[in-house]
């Protein structure tokens, strides 16, 4: 079995993701837009429970 690379999210691929999520897009759907698994979109909405951080100063 063949593992995928880890992905590392670009803050723009980020904004792009929270955008979509807030749009009212599935993380199945997202994850499909970016070539990966829902399981790989999960961990960035879950960290602050859904809701967007706020933009570091």
């Amino acid at each position: 079995m063949k593992y995928r690379q880890r992905t590392f999210y670009t803050d723009k691929q980020k904004s792009e993701i929270w955008d979509r999520w807030q749009g009212g897009e599935s993380m199945s759907s997202i994850g499909r837009g970016f070539d990966r698994a829902s399981s790989s979109i999960y961990p960035l909405l879950a960290c602050t429970g859904g809701i967007r951080p706020p933009d570091r100063v």
